[in-house]
């Protein structure tokens, strides 16, 4: 039961998205996208081998906790984080570093002890290090999506 409202309430952090302008969730929108990839990514290949556990119910219950989290918190936090702090890439690093510690030790602990995911041989120095790395990606493809295309016709 409370994995089911945990799930309800990551999706549910969509409804945040209306306190954003609409052209400014169409400019990062793109590099959310790209970020969900890059994590379901991971989490398609951390499976495979165990890196972690999604530990309620049958295999359809472990693909809606996992898409959640992706879809849900993930997705509208680099759209906030991006909103809020695009072209200042130093307070761009530190808003994700703050954000990814928090997320791999007091929400994952909660997380862990609700039974909803679990990390086995994936540490929380590895997510780190994978979060910090993604955003870093993230923020590249920003800045190439956000550079003029020149016009180099004769």
């Amino acid at each position: 039961m409370l994995v089911s409202v945990v799930r309800i309430g990551f999706i549910l952090s969509w409804l945040t998205v209306f306190f954003i302008p609409k052209q400014t969730v169409k400019r990062y929108l793109p590099s959310s996208i790209m970020a969900a990839l890059l994590v379901m990514t991971t989490v398609f290949i951390g499976s495979h081998y165990n890196a972690w556990e999604v530990k309620s119910g049958g295999t359809k219950t472990r693909i809606y906790n996992i898409l959640s989290v992706i879809l849900g918190p993930f997705s509208v936090g680099t759209l906030w984080i991006l909103r809020l702090t695009y072209g200042k890439f130093w307070l761009y690093v530190l808003i994700n570093f703050i954000q990814n510690l928090i997320y791999a030790n007091p929400i994952l602990n909660y997380l862990d002890k609700i039974r909803f995911i679990k990390y086995v041989s994936f540490t929380r120095i590895h997510h780190m290090i994978a979060s910090m790395s993604y955003a870093l990606i993230v923020y590249g493809f920003q800045s190439f999506l956000e550079k003029p295309v020149s016009d180099y016709s004769d």
